[in-house]
């Protein structure tokens, strides 16, 4: 089972990665910052930076609204090789995604 839950805050505007010829299904990928459960001897917060990627639909037209706010997406966790087959990368793929604040 592939299904991951994740709290954090979107770090910039969603960017277009795929536009459907008729302009109505868009691929956009975003930045999750999601801080980790400790912080490191300087005594600063360690946080992870998620990439993201959702369908128009999932997202929806209020996503202007969550820069900086902190947001729950659900989804499942994909991971990709490069052409060499040395390095590999992992991406989540948000099935939904809520406004938390």
């Amino acid at each position: 089972m592939n299904n991951v839950t994740i709290i954090g805050q979107i770090e910039e505007l969603p960017q277009v990665i795929y536009n459907s010829k008729t302009g109505e299904k868009k691929l956009y990928k975003l930045v999750l910052k999601v801080p980790r459960g400790y912080r490191n001897k300087d005594g600063k917060q360690q946080e992870d930076f998620i990439n993201v990627k959702v369908w128009s639909n999932v997202l929806g037209d209020e996503y202007e609204y969550f820069d900086q706010s902190l947001v729950g997406i659900e989804g499942k966790l994909v991971s990709y090789g490069l052409s060499d087959a040395t390095s590999y990368g992992n991406e989540l793929v948000a099935s939904k995604i809520t406004q938390l604040n």
